[in-house]
């Protein structure tokens, strides 16, 4: 076999075309093609560009069966190392690199957390856990997740080294917020124990900090997952826990009343259901939303929150009249960043339009409610949809009924 039918061999072997290898190598095809058909010489620099194309050192020796004295060395560990490196970026400039090798590149990156924990590592941690919260609200999805679980991990080593006092209380609530707002994705995809899972760790961190509020919320989200594995009374059970504590703001008092007067309609306690929404109304006429913590601004006193909450256990205690009031002024407010909220709201208006014999106007929101869920990753949402189907054709609208169930099989 000649020299340039070993060069061939080897392109081969890697899968390269030629035209890939003269991208790599700046040597035209044409040329490549003469020599490996022994129409042209080969040189060492030419041996050389092959090696460092296919990440193969051993294509020299076995085109020449000696060392070239213009190569660079290949004795060493290092050496192999660094030219190992060289066609991985070879192959990447030109997108053909495997996925092995690149993935090794990313070996030893993990960064194990200082010794001392000052504030700087803290506003870190604080900071991704509002990255995440906005990106969670906005869409969801398992990238976000993701994204938030290696934060998540480094945060937690953080607590375990020596720091001030009052620097471990901010962590801690830093912690609880990015463990609830992953918990409560974890939630929003259905898979519900280790939701509670992970809720109740991030509880557990919230109430060694100082974030009363942070506490009271996280309960209330721990409260949903389990209301939704069909134990709404434990769901009232522990937001009452999260009511006895005097220091949680009127504003977060009101968001944990709505909710368990939707827990109390589950739990066919209209009237626990109907006092929880009076307890709502009184707080949130008390409530100062200046002074809310910066990540209720997100949520809890976030414009059309509270009309949403408070409109979804309205309608589920049947109170329809009130129910489309609220919905509709959330629906007025909420904005882009609280897609799954404003869902979950346009939904149940759709039923209240048709059961009020507005059947146009129902059939545009119920369309409108599939479009816009098109892109949206939730089981919750999955959840609204279905449940605003199933009202459609109880109202009699079966034609309607059949459409949107069409439109979610194709999307």
């Amino acid at each position: 076999m000649t020299i340039g039918e070993d060069l061939r061999e080897a392109r081969q072997r890697a899968g390269l075309s030629l035209g890939r290898l003269a991208l790599m190598t700046g040597v035209s095809a044409g040329h490549l093609s003469r020599v490996e058909r022994g129409a042209r010489e080969v040189t060492p620099a030419l041996i050389h560009h092959y090696e460092v194309a296919l990440g193969d050192p051993t294509v020299h020796f076995a085109a020449t069966g000696t060392p070239d004295p213009c190569a660079p060395e290949m004795g060493t560990v290092d050496d192999m190392k660094r030219r190992g490196l060289l066609s991985v970026i070879a192959a990447a400039s030109v997108g053909v690199a495997t996925g092995e090798p690149l993935t090794r590149l990313l070996d030893g990156l993990a960064t194990e957390p200082p010794s001392n924990v000052g504030l700087p590592e803290v506003r870190a941690v604080e900071a991704a856990a509002d990255l995440y919260m906005r990106m969670d609200l906005a869409r969801g999805g398992n990238a976000a997740t993701a994204m938030a679980r290696g934060s998540l991990e480094w945060a937690v080593k953080l607590q375990g080294r020596p720091m001030a006092d009052p620097t471990r209380e901010r962590l801690c609530s830093a912690v609880g917020l990015l463990a609830d707002r992953v918990g409560w994705a974890t939630y929003d995809q259905g898979r519900l124990e280790r939701a509670a899972r992970l809720l109740t760790f991030a509880l557990d961190s919230a109430a060694r900090g100082t974030d009363r509020d942070l506490r009271a919320h996280t309960m209330l989200d721990l409260s949903v997952t389990f209301a939704d594995m069909g134990r709404p009374r434990d769901g009232v059970e522990i937001l009452r826990l999260a009511l006895g504590d005097e220091r949680i703001s009127s504003a977060e008092r009101a968001n944990v009343h709505a909710v368990a007067a939707r827990h109390c309609a589950a739990a066919d306690d209209r009237q626990g259901g109907l006092r929880h929404i009076g307890l709502a109304e009184d707080a949130l006429s008390r409530a100062e939303p200046a002074t809310a913590p910066d990540w209720a601004h997100h949520i809890t006193v976030s414009p059309g929150h509270h009309d949403s909450a408070l409109g979804l256990a309205l309608f589920q205690l049947g109170e329809d009249s009130d129910a489309r009031a609220r919905l509709t002024a959330a629906l007025d407010r909420l904005g882009e960043s609280r897609t799954r909220t404003g869902l979950r709201c346009l939904t149940r208006l759709a039923v209240l339009r048709v059961r009020e014999g507005d059947r146009d106007g129902g059939a545009e929101q119920a369309r409108r409610a599939v479009m816009l869920a098109a892109d949206v990753r939730s089981t919750r949402v999955a959840n609204d949809l279905r449940m605003m189907i199933d009202g459609v054709r109880e109202c009699g609208m079966t034609e309607l009924a059949r459409e949107l169930t069409g439109s979610l099989t194709a999307a």
